[in-house]
């Protein structure tokens, strides 16, 4: 088996798990992770297969897009292993950073940097959705979300006399 073919099978082992049993956070993980995925490959290949010659501008875009993503989920969520997924993906984007930066970094160590992140993203992101589960099977309930306020500061209240 190909690393390709593995990591497709935990791709979608753990997504699967994430839509089947997971709450809203864990859905839109593991939409971000797949669609992000899909992007990458329909898209047109910016360099050779596998060179690791040069930055992939459009990986290195949809990478940072991903980040966004997952940054957004982080700080809505009210679980606490979506910080652990946007920190593996924020250490994939300095490795596209650092190959910019430097561009006679090895071809392996690059790849290595940029791909290595996804198995941990995916695993964390199903240890997540087994653990919604649990606080769903012994509370009731897990909500997703921290609530929406705006916070206005105590001089800017009106007074109530």
């Amino acid at each position: 088996m190909s690393t390709f073919h593995l990591f497709v099978a935990v791709l979608v082992l753990c997504c699967g798990y994430a839509f089947l049993k997971g709450g809203a956070c864990e859905v839109v993980a593991a939409s971000l992770q797949l669609g992000a995925y899909l992007i990458g490959f329909l898209m047109p290949r910016l360099d050779e297969p596998g060179s690791g010659a040069r930055v992939a501008t459009g990986f290195y875009m949809l990478d940072a897009a991903l980040l966004i993503g997952l940054a957004i989920l982080a700080i809505r969520s009210t679980r606490f292993w979506p910080l652990w997924i946007a920190g593996f993906q924020t250490a994939a984007v300095i490795a596209h950073t650092a190959k910019m930066l430097d561009p006679s970094m090895l071809a392996f160590g690059y790849a290595l940097q940029v791909r290595g992140w996804g198995y941990p993203m995916l695993l964390v992101m199903a240890l997540g959705t087994w653990r919604h589960g649990r606080r769903v099977h012994l509370a009731g309930t897990d909500p997703s979300w921290k609530p929406f306020r705006i916070r206005v500061p105590s001089h800017e209240r009106p007074r109530r006399d």
